[in-house]
């Protein structure tokens, strides 16, 4: 069987239309990413909120930081 060369250069050869899609991220997963990182930075503030601090007297670990 006949190689044709390397598989880049193979794929070189492929449509404008599929360099357009395979060149790029989608949008939505960039959104959907961003989006999950804001998601556990506030659930972490949040846990920092209302997480008792053990050696605090029932203060939360913000209060005790801050105080």
């Amino acid at each position: 069987m006949k190689n044709n060369g390397p598989t880049h250069e193979r794929i070189e050869l492929r449509s404008e239309k599929i360099k357009r899609i395979v060149g790029s991220m989608p949008k939505g997963v960039t959104r959907y990413g961003a989006a999950v990182i804001v998601v556990l930075y506030l659930a972490l503030a949040v846990a920092l909120f209302l997480i008792p601090y053990p050696y605090g007297g029932g203060e939360s670990l913000i209060e005790h930081i801050f105080r």
